[in-house]
């Protein structure tokens, strides 16, 4: 247990530090960060709709870890990096109990963020937070874990927004969205922050899917469970 939950942490912290080359797996056309023109891109049953000259690639660096990465230019995309990053891990080929999934969704991902001195966390929202069976003793906790964070980061003299959102499933209701069998799912947005900054990371967010779930329909889900 102990090499699969350090698998997942790798996992954890690779999804918020991870690019890959160019490569026919992932789609989409070469309108700066305010630019109105967007574009759908995907890969590997990831989607979301980015600027239309941002670098695309399939995100892909982390075993078992693979969406979507997107930028204004070639390179890692790491916290505070302008971009946007949408990956899932599936969990049939990991092969780690679902209890694991939800201590790397609440620990190492955020603690990474907060760690960074350049780094703000000036928001976070907990939309369900239920420790798994092997934590509480509670045989019938759902094991789940899904929020969402923002804030700021100041980098080489400039200053971006940021938005962050995760989900473990469990076997809790946001287990039936999403991609079956996925057993994380992690979105991390920024854009420089600058007027209409705030709406266009809204909709780097907004618009990620998982097979054919966003976002809304993760915290939906889980809304009337209590935290």
């Amino acid at each position: 247990m102990a090499r699969s939950f350090a698998l997942l942490v790798a996992l954890a912290l690779g999804a918020i530090s991870c690019g890959g080359d160019p490569s026919p797996a992932a789609t989409g056309r070469p309108a700066a960060v305010d630019d109105p023109r967007f574009t759908r891109v995907s890969a590997y049953g990831v989607s979301a709709e980015v600027p239309g000259d941002w670098v695309v690639s399939p995100a892909d660096d982390a075993e078992f870890a693979t969406g979507v990465s997107a930028s204004p230019g070639p390179g890692r995309i790491v916290p505070g990096a302008q971009g946007l990053l949408a990956t899932r891990v599936d969990a049939t080929q990991v092969g780690a109990p679902s209890d694991l999934y939800y201590l790397a969704a609440k620990g190492p991902m955020m603690a990474r963020i907060r760690a960074n001195h350049r780094c703000t966390v000036m928001r976070k929202t907990v939309y369900a937070n239920h420790a798994p069976a092997a934590i509480t003793g509670h045989p019938r906790s759902p094991g789940d874990f899904v929020a969402s964070a923002r804030g700021t980061c100041s980098m080489h003299h400039e200053r971006t927004r940021w938005s962050y959102f995760v989900a473990a499933p469990g076997f809790g209701p946001a287990q039936a969205r999403g991609i079956p069998g996925s057993g994380l799912y992690v979105i991390m947005a920024a854009t420089a922050a600058a007027p209409g900054s705030g709406r266009v990371l809204h909709r780097l967010v907004r618009n990620v899917r998982f097979g054919q779930d966003g976002v809304a329909d993760f915290v939906r889900a889980v809304a009337k469970t209590p935290v």
